[in-house]
């Protein structure tokens, strides 16, 4: 197993995703996290099928197994992606076999400590706006399984870091987590566009996905989407809750994240890879996101 995190991240309540339900705000708080989990870690009453308040979200990342959801016995393979919500019973432990997985655990609650026990796809419909319809099961491609994994590492760098931003931006990485899930399995929900490659917002998206490196002008992200400069920072705001160019700059972050944690290039190398001529200036940015500057989150990883 990588690595596995016991959190206890409920003294600071960022605004980040906040759900308004019956009119009590509702904010996130991660009770754990794993990468590439392969043996069985926790409180031993979550060895075999219970419940409780929390929401699961697992991936299943390498060869395969078996989880059980509300006591029906379900198929694990690399790309496999399972939502769990409060009070559904789950097993992810006796049948596994020789599956390897990475998870997000968390509750909704105010801070009065009510807790929210909607159903996922009732949290998406909030987030979104929309009344969609959540896939009960996912298989996901490699690319996104990619993705997600990625973004599960971020959340547990930032919920280890000591800067007063961690939780702001863990809980803006389980944003982009639920994004992902908004994207590819619950598309109906994106509004104001039309579903699949015709939707110029996710065009946008992809673009800046494949692209986050090069300079990319907001003028040039209205051109590709035949919308003014307003309507489309609007509409895409409104569908992944930031703006097209912050969305680059945490692509090109994330980026530098990994290349630190996998890669020996040096400080100046990963600069320019991710889009930055000016390496002092990349060392402030990376420094006031982290808390830590390069150097110093490079050995906090090893």
């Amino acid at each position: 197993m990588l690595r596995y995190l016991q959190a206890d991240r409920n003294q600071a309540r960022p605004q980040a995703l906040m759900i308004l339900h019956e009119e009590e705000a509702y904010f996130p708080a991660f009770a754990h996290a794993a990468v590439d989990q392969d043996r069985p870690v926790g409180e031993a009453r979550t060895f075999h099928e219970h419940t409780h308040n929390l929401y699961h979200i697992v991936l299943y990342t390498r060869s395969s197994g078996y989880y059980v959801r509300s006591g029906t016995r379900y198929r694990a393979e690399p790309g496999t992606l399972v939502i769990v919500s409060p009070g559904q019973s789950h097993d992810f432990v006796t049948q596994r076999g020789s599956s390897v997985y990475s998870e997000i655990t968390f509750a909704f609650g105010t801070k009065a400590g009510k807790v929210l026990t909607l159903p996922f796809g009732q949290i998406l419909n909030a987030y979104t706006g929309i009344a969609g319809q959540l896939r009960s099961e996912i298989q996901l491609p490699r690319d996104t399984t990619q993705e997600l994994v990625i973004l599960m590492i971020q959340i547990m760098d930032y919920l280890q870091s000591p800067s007063s931003m961690s939780d702001f931006y863990a809980r803006r990485a389980l944003a982009s987590v639920f994004d992902v899930i908004v994207a590819h399995c619950y598309a109906e929900g994106i509004p104001g566009a039309a579903p699949g490659p015709d939707n110029p917002i996710l065009h946008v998206k992809r673009h800046i996905d494949k692209h986050y490196a090069d300079a990319i002008t907001a003028e040039d992200l209205a051109a590709m989407s035949h919308c003014s400069r307003g309507h489309l920072f609007r509409a895409f705001k409104k569908s992944f809750h930031i703006s097209p160019l912050a969305y680059q700059q945490d692509l090109r972050f994330e980026a530098a994240q990994r290349l630190l944690r996998f890669t020996s290039l040096r400080c100046y190398e990963i600069a320019q890879r991710v889009g930055y001529s000016n390496v002092y200036f990349f060392h402030r940015q990376f420094k006031k996101r982290t808390g830590m500057t390069p150097t110093q989150y490079r050995q906090s990883t090893q």
